[in-house]
C-alpha cells in the first residue's frame, strides 16, 4: 500500500454547496497517474457503480453520467461483446427478456453490485460499501412504510438471513419503523422534510458527507484517505448540481438504483 505524500496534500478541501475546485474526472486522472497498481482498483469501484447506474440510464434512452469508468460509447461496446463488466452484470441481464422487465428489476443488479463488492474489498472501501448498502435498506424501510408499500417485495432481491434486513423484516407490522441507532438521524431527516425533495435532499447529503468523514480522520497520506476524498467528492459535485427538478427525481428514485 502506497503512502501518497504528493496527491493527498495537492486536494482542495470539499465544502458542501459550493463547486469543488478538483473535479471528479481531474481526480480520476490523478489517481491513474499516483496510485499503485494494487491501490487503483480499489478507486474504481466508484467508477464501476456509476457504470452499472448508466445501464439503466440506457435502457430507459437517457443521459448517462460521465463520471463514470467507461463512456457510452465504450458501455455500449462493454454490454455487446461482454467484456470489461464484472460477470455479474451480464447473469441479471440475462434473466430478462425485455427492457422494461430489466429496467423494472433493476434495483436486483444493485443489490448484486454490493453482495459481490464487499466480500472483496478492504479497509475504509469495505465499511464504504457496507454503509452505502445499509442506508439504502434503511431509506427503503422508511418509504415502504409511508408510501404502504409490501416490504416483502421491496427486499426481494436481498439475503433475508442478513442482520440488518432481518431486522426490517421484524418490524414490517409494527406502528413504526425504527431503524439501528446509526441511522436514527437519517430517519428524523426523511421525516422532517416533509414534501420537499430538495430539502429532503441536500439535508441527507449533508448527513452522508459527514458519515463518510468519520470514517477515516487520518492518516492523511493513506490510500483510505484517498478513498473518502472521493466518495465526498461526489456528494459535493452531485449536490452542486441539484436543482428542484433533479431532487424531485432523485429522491423518487434513490431507493430504485
Amino acid at each position: 500500500m502506497g503512502n501518497y505524500y504528493f496527491l493527498a496534500p495537492s486536494l482542495p478541501d470539499l465544502v458542501l454547496g459550493q463547486k469543488p475546485e478538483v473535479s471528479f474526472e481531474e481526480l480520476k486522472s490523478r489517481t491513474e497517474i499516483n496510485l499503485t497498481k494494487k491501490d487503483l482498483p480499489r478507486a474504481k469501484i466508484f467508477g464501476r457503480f456509476i457504470d452499472i447506474n448508466n445501464i439503466r440510464s440506457q435502457l430507459l434512452e437517457e443521459p448517462i453520467d460521465p463520471r463514470g469508468n467507461l463512456s457510452e460509447k465504450e458501455l455500449d461496446e462493454a454490454l455487446l461483446v461482454r467484456n470489461i463488466l464484472p460477470e455479474y452484470v451480464f447473469d441479471f441481464l440475462d434473466q430478462f427478456d425485455t427492457v422494461s422487465e430489466k429496467i423494472r428489476q433493476f434495483p436486483g443488479l444493485i443489490s448484486r453490485f454490493f453482495a459481490e463488492e464487499i466480500p472483496k474489498s478492504r479497509g475504509f472501501l469495505r465499511t464504504y460499501l457496507n454503509f452505502e448498502r445499509d442506508w439504502r435498506l434503511v431509506l427503503t424501510a422508511l418509504r415502504a412504510r409511508t408510501l404502504k408499500r409490501d416490504l416483502l417485495r421491496e427486499l426481494q432481491f436481498e439475503d433475508f438471513t442478513d442482520p440488518l434486513v432481518a431486522q426490517i423484516l421484524s418490524e414490517k407490522d409494527a406502528p413504526q419503523y425504527e431503524p439501528p441507532e446509526e441511522f436514527h438521524e437519517l430517519k428524523e431527516i426523511f421525516l422532517s422534510c416533509g414534501d420537499d425533495p430538495l430539502e429532503q435532499h441536500r439535508s441527507f447529503d449533508a448527513w452522508h458527507f459527514r458519515k463518510i468523514e468519520e470514517m477515516v480522520v487520518k492518516p492523511l497520506f493513506s490510500i483510505d484517505w484517498i478513498l473518502s476524498y472521493m466518495a465526498r467528492l461526489l456528494i459535493v459535485e452531485y449536490d452542486y448540481e441539484l436543482d428542484k427538478h433533479k431532487g424531485k427525481m432523485i429522491v423518487d428514485t434513490l431507493t430504485q438504483e
